[in-house]
């Protein structure tokens, strides 16, 4: 037995001590399985068969996701499609991507795939790159951009011990990119095209495709255009996607990373989840109000806002935000709060 195995065979013992009563994880889908199931193998997916899990414990989980991003068909402004390109290009950067509610997938008309990937191009290479810090990073990035499927590979420069920001381009929602089932831990972002410019078809098609092929459940995003807002049959599209996608937290216009950072909302992935198949996890985190029986949370906003969202790449003062945030929440004075409201206006 390998030293892997020994420490997780240990960690299991633990767990199965009468001093635990209920177990709580945050991680990888793979670590969640060989804590509930066992080590992979015959012995495992026997038990998995039987519904008789290692693990004689409740257990809650916050896993992994390949976190989808869909931008609506619709009249956007040259000021909107640059928001969306920023919103994009944020989420991929913060942290050098090693959040696991990063933006890993887009989903985008091909009407207007072209122009946004553009602008994300330009973005990309004018951002520095990051270095690749999380334990097998560059592995998981090498697999990937070693089997993209049908799509092909655009990439920002990189120097020594980066990663660069990448690119899976030309996707469809038939491919068989590794991306849709491996979550790519890494700054590397698939971009899945659906030819199909009306807003409700598009909704559906990639509704079902995000349900049915990609792996994951914790969150996902969709832009919407000013010009479809008070639109009666537009709005019930986007409410009809809001209500069959399944992830515990999906957002309008906004990062969904928003409603894990305030603490109140509930967090976690979509109910369905099981032991046997556990996606992005079982349960939720946070939820201060202490509701029950959640099933999903929503954050809906306008697609342009004011100040500047603090993770846009062009903010320029995204350090002091960072420092008056953690200053307002770790003593409650309103000094770092209105300081905040300054550093937005001038982001």
């Amino acid at each position: 037995m390998g030293d892997h195995d020994e420490g997780m065979r240990i960690r299991i013992e633990v767990l199965g001590s009468e001093h635990v009563d209920h177990v709580h994880m945050t991680g990888a889908i793979e670590t969640h399985d060989a804590i509930v199931w066992g080590p992979p193998g015959p012995d495992r997916a026997e038990r998995m068969r039987r519904g008789e899990p290692l693990l004689r414990k409740s257990i809650t989980s916050e896993l992994g996701n390949i976190s989808p991003v869909i931008m609506m068909p619709g009249s956007y402004t040259e000021q909107e499609l640059a928001d969306v390109a920023e919103n994009i290009a944020g989420m991929l950067v913060n942290n050098a991507s090693f959040n696991c509610n990063a933006a890993k997938l887009l989903v985008l008309p091909r009407h207007q795939a072209a122009a946004l990937c553009a602008r994300l191009e330009r973005l990309f290479t004018d951002y520095p790159p990051r270095p690749a810090y999380y334990p097998g990073a560059v592995a998981r990035f090498r697999e990937l951009v070693a089997h993209p499927g049908d799509g092909r590979v655009w990439s920002a420069p990189a120097g020594e011990g980066q990663l660069p920001w990448t690119l899976l381009r030309g996707l469809s929602t038939e491919s068989a990119a590794e991306s849709f089932q491996l979550e790519p831990f890494c700054p590397l972002l698939s971009v899945v095209e659906i030819d199909e410019a009306d807003p409700e078809a598009f909704l559906a098609q990639a509704t079902t495709f995000l349900n049915e092929k990609v792996w994951g459940t914790l969150n996902a995003m969709l832009f919407v255009p000013r010009s479809a807002e008070g639109d009666p049959m537009l709005q019930a599209a986007v409410d009809r996607a809001l209500d069959q996608l399944r992830y515990g937290t999906v957002a309008v216009n906004y990062w969904p990373a928003i409603g894990y950072g305030t603490g109140t909302p509930p967090w976690g992935g979509h109910p369905s989840s099981t032991l046997q198949d556990a996606q992005s996890g079982i349960g939720f985190v946070h939820n201060s109000l202490m509701l029950e029986q959640v099933q999903k949370v929503v954050l809906r906003g306008p697609l342009r806002s004011f100040p500047k969202q603090f993770y846009y790449p062009s903010h320029r003062h995204t350090d002091a935000v960072a420092r008056d945030l953690f200053a307002f929440e770790s003593t409650g004075s309103l000094l770092p709060f209105v300081r905040l409201g300054a550093y937005g206006a001038r982001g």
